[in-house]
């Protein structure tokens, strides 16, 4: 298995080097005292399903590769090349015949990319969701402790998109705004996701028909030993769920159930001295989505999802979102394992917060930044699939000529 994968690993490597025209300089990691970068990116759950070792040991690997391509308008024209990978395992004590309902969970990611993305299109909420900078780091390192059937704790090192925020329907398309809405990560560049998890503490509850989510998070995930020095962040989802279907696992899939769902949502981020660390201001806000699914005529499988988030105090860049969009699951009778999606990612702009960062005068910013984009996801093995995309952006960071951007990305699951 490890020579197959090393091969496919420099494929992708090879695949896009070439492509790579900035550096990194403007988007390292920095000094204590320096700002957080603003890279909201990748969506839920990244890793596949795991594969089960023995004695409660499963792992997992995933890999993406992908070209990005700004065509026309933005900043300027020009390519740059994304890689993420990530490999984890899960020790299910129950299993492993300890004790009932405990599960470990540890893994590392691993990001290179060839350029600064928004050099090129310019947008605020970041077409690719897997561009970053660079860097190697453990990801995920927590413990999840069932103590009843309809209650759930976790506490340790955590992505806060793996259980709020997430809009299952939505997953395949590659903006990063249809991953946790830009209300939050672009006006709380702090928040504990992609590609900077953070150390948190969850305790939820569910039902056959209603979810309840409570968390805390630092305030600061970039540096990982600040603990909730530098701020924090604390969440609650409510969820309703109905039409869920007779295979469904409750304790397994709490995020994620039922043919319906109405989601809303609450947090708050609280920094107490935001002007030495760079970060947001104490700042709060809401979210909602709404998913139904059906089953159509030749065994196709429709989705629908609608995302809207609110931030509207005057201090944020991003006050309101808007997201909708639709997946198609076997549209084609010959390839019942694709998938097409379509989507609209509108976020509103604040003129003289977005013209801050420009340096521009508030009065050539636009009202809202759009993105339209159209996606088709191509089952070529059973490890490997291949996605074209593209995207229409309308108004990038609300002042930049309209943009039209293509990607070509690879993903290889390992196991």
């Amino acid at each position: 298995m490890l020579p197959r994968v090393s091969v496919v690993t420099a494929f992708c490597a090879a695949s896009f080097l070439g492509y790579s025209e900035a550096t990194f300089a403007d988007a390292a990691q920095g000094t204590p005292e320096s700002a957080v970068p603003n890279i909201p990116g990748l969506s839920a759950k990244y890793l596949p399903a795991y594969t089960h070792i023995g004695n409660g040991l499963s792992w997992a690997g995933h890999l993406d590769s992908e070209i990005f391509s700004n065509f026309s308008g933005g900043i300027k024209p020009g390519s740059e090349g994304n890689i993420v990978g990530q490999i984890g395992g899960e020790y299910d004590t129950e299993k492993a015949g300890l004790w009932k309902g405990g599960k470990f969970t540890l893994s590392l990611m691993g990001i290179y990319s060839s350029g600064v993305q928004q050099n090129y299109s310019g947008d605020i909420q970041t077409a690719s969701n897997i561009w970053a900078p660079n860097a190697v780091r453990f990801y995920d390192a927590a413990f999840r402790q069932c103590w009843t059937d309809w209650l759930n704790t976790r506490v340790g090192y955590m992505d806060v998109n793996y259980y709020f925020d997430v809009t299952a329907n939505a997953l395949q398309l590659i903006n990063s705004s249809f991953g946790m809405s830009p209300t939050i990560t672009v006006n709380v560049p702090g928040t504990a996701t992609y590609p900077y998890s953070g150390l948190g503490l969850l305790v939820s509850t569910h039902s056959a028909h209603l979810s309840n989510k409570f968390a805390i998070f630092q305030g600061d995930p970039q540096h990982q030993t600040s603990a909730f020095t530098r701020g924090y962040m604390v969440l609650w989802e409510g969820a309703l769920h109905w039409g869920h279907k007779p295979d469904e696992d409750l304790e397994d899939n709490t995020d994620e159930y039922g043919q319906y769902e109405l989601k809303v949502g609450a947090w708050r981020y609280q920094q107490a001295n935001p002007e030495r660390y760079h970060l947001s201001p104490s700042t709060a806000g809401v979210y909602g989505i709404i998913e139904g699914n059906w089953t159509l005529t030749g065994d196709r499988q429709l989705g629908a999802f609608l995302q809207a988030g609110a931030a509207p105090e005057n201090i944020n860049p991003v006050p309101w979102y808007l997201g909708l969009g639709l997946r198609l699951g076997h549209p084609f009778a010959s390839r019942p394992d694709d998938s097409i999606s379509v989507g609209m990612a509108k976020a509103w702009l604040r003129p003289d917060a977005v013209a801050a960062g420009l340096d521009v005068d508030p009065s050539t910013i636009h009202s809202a930044e759009t993105s339209y984009e159209l996606t088709y996801l191509a089952k070529l093995t059973e490890h490997i699939n291949i996605q074209p995309d593209l995207q229409y952006i309308q108004h990038p960071s609300g002042y930049y000529p309209d943009a039209l951007v293509g990607m070509l990305r690879l993903h290889v699951e390992f196991f």
